[in-house]
């Protein structure tokens, strides 16, 4: 008699997201660049929620794995709200950055500023 594979009804719950943020100058030592978002995995808007990786003077990564359909909202700062992101100096960025629904996914951004810095 033959065999039959059956097909899994597994769907996938989970998705990873990896975050690779460049900051247009070096921090110094001993400072870092956080994510956070209205996910546990960031946080819930701690504003230093999750920690990334420096890997070079300007780039800073981290990865984390997320529920495959929750939307992601987030802004980055380096520990504090005071030294949140800026779209220009002192002015704080208008609309949370934000990731598709679905899929694994990689997200590049350069900061340009931050709150509390020219």
């Amino acid at each position: 008699m033959a065999q039959t594979k059956k097909k899994s009804s597994s769907r996938l719950t989970e998705r990873t997201v990896t975050f690779e943020i460049t900051t247009f100058r070096p921090l110094p030592v001993g400072q870092q660049v956080f994510i956070s978002g209205n996910v546990h995995a960031l946080g819930n808007w701690q504003p230093d929620g999750f920690p990334l990786t420096r890997l070079d003077d300007n780039l800073w990564s981290g990865y984390t794995v997320i529920g495959i359909d929750t939307p992601v909202e987030f802004k980055i700062t380096r520990g504090t709200w005071a030294s949140e992101e800026a779209e220009s100096p002192k002015k704080v960025r208008k609309e949370n950055l934000t990731l598709p629904a679905d899929g694994n996914v990689t997200f590049k951004h350069i900061v340009n500023g931050w709150l509390d810095r020219n």
